[in-house]
């Protein structure tokens, strides 16, 4: 058991940063995950809603993990999604309740309430450990292990990037989103 978890902290040594613009202003809350083969631990996570809002608005989580929608609101919530990585509607449920989905299928899983228009949130499930979400100046850093990969970076306005990627080190990115 010890040789198998020294052999795990191996796998995720190195670390990749930097900074997600579409070319002259930088995208705050894009995600950005690397794929090579090395499967991930689902979590557990949390969509809440407040204020008729889901917050957080952009939520990264690998395949297999729980979210958690619990209602904070004082009226009624009807979460649902209909997309190909996850199709489900929780129902009607008032304040101080929560229900939960469990994400099995890597993709991009837009989240709306029937009662609430005005409420949307994306979940971006991912299948690997090596993902990060950009912060207000468009800045991300999380572990990878190293080897041959293929980075990806999706924008809810529509901008993404996919090149491969080659980790033999800890490395700064500078990387461009655009319109496809």
């Amino acid at each position: 058991m010890i040789a198998m978890a020294a052999t795990l902290v191996l796998l995720a040594d190195f670390t990749v940063s930097g900074t997600v613009t579409d070319g002259s202003h930088a995208l705050s809350d894009a995600v950005v995950w690397i794929e090579n083969g090395t499967k991930p631990k689902p979590s557990k996570a949390t969509v809440d809603q407040k204020n008729k809002r889901f917050s957080p608005h952009i939520s990264v989580v690998p395949v297999g993990s729980k979210i958690s929608f619990p209602n904070h609101d004082d009226v009624f919530h009807n979460v649902f999604a209909e997309f190909r990585a996850k199709k489900f509607d929780l129902g009607m449920y008032p304040r101080g309740q929560s229900k939960s989905v469990t994400f099995d299928k890597s993709g991009v899983v837009s989240v709306l309430c029937s009662v609430h228009s005005e409420m949307s949130a994306y979940i971006i499930v991912v299948d690997t450990p090596y993902f990060g979400k950009t912060d207000s100046k468009g800045r991300f850093k999380f572990a990878v292990g190293k080897g041959e990969g293929v980075l990806h970076v999706w924008h809810e306005s529509g901008k993404s990037l996919e090149r491969k990627i080659d980790v033999e080190g800890s490395q700064t990115l500078e990387l461009v989103a655009t319109k496809h």
